[in-house]
């Protein structure tokens, strides 16, 4: 008698992933590790909160369930987020996640940085990777895109990706361009390879800087200037022009 194919399990385990993540200092590396850089077990022990010795299990059962992997360079080890597919998985989770409390006026100027601009992994994300989605869907880039899938680039000529150099996506992988859902914003930022390539080029650029210690950007002196030429950035200047215009 037949049964047909041969399944390996009943259904999905969700429970297991949950249970990896859901520790605190497991879920703060987690997002540590969402600056789409490999790190030290101290670092990673430092972005927790917690001892490096206190760190080695939370990081063993990160490894264990598959959502991060572990690079031996030299005496060191480097780790980070195991694929594309669990920064994906973090980024549907965070935009359904509740904030953390703010306890002190150092988590408070942190948490501003974030909302400002951060690495979403392989892309930016926060209040000015909002401002520009909304610059490159209005221009005609990119046709209307959702975080439902992915959207059609339909062109690259463009003043914002001119002054970048950006001229041709073939040197990433990914679809052309998606909508990940922003977290701070409840608005579409750009992901996909559009949305590296214009993080890779606003980094290499000087007008955005990173940070130690965390995944939020700075966005330089210079990085405002050609933002502010451009009519993207800061958001309070373009209200005035808008608004006196």
């Amino acid at each position: 008698m037949s049964y047909g194919p041969v399944v390996i399990g009943a259904d999905l385990d969700l429970a297991a992933t949950a249970r990896a993540i859901a520790e605190p200092p497991r879920a703060a590396m987690l997002l540590r590790l969402m600056d789409g850089q490999a790190h030290t077990a101290r670092d990673l022990a430092e972005a927790a909160g917690i001892s490096p010795p206190a760190a080695s299990p939370h990081l063993r059962h990160l490894v264990d369930a598959g959502l991060v992997s572990v690079t031996v360079t030299g005496r060191r080890r480097l780790h980070a987020i195991a694929s594309p597919e669990v920064a994906t998985a973090i980024e549907a989770l965070a935009a359904i996640s509740p904030l953390l409390p703010v306890e002190s006026l150092r988590e408070a100027h942190a948490g501003s940085r974030l909302q400002t601009a951060r690495v979403c992994y392989s892309h930016l994300g926060g209040s000015l990777a909002v401002a520009l989605a909304r610059r490159i869907t209005a221009d005609g880039v990119v046709d209307a895109m959702d975080t439902n899938g992915g959207g059609t680039v339909g062109t690259l000529d463009h003043p914002l990706l001119a002054e970048l150099s950006i001229i041709d996506l073939s040197g990433f992988t990914g679809p052309m361009v998606r909508g990940c859902m922003d977290w701070t914003e409840r608005q579409a930022h750009l992901a996909g390879r559009l949305g590296t390539a214009l993080l890779v080029a606003m980094l290499e650029h000087g007008w955005l800087l990173r940070r130690p210690g965390d995944r939020a950007l700075n966005i330089s002196a210079a990085g405002t200037g050609h933002l502010t030429k451009l009519g993207i950035w800061p958001l309070d200047a373009i209200a005035e022009t808008t608004s006196t215009g």
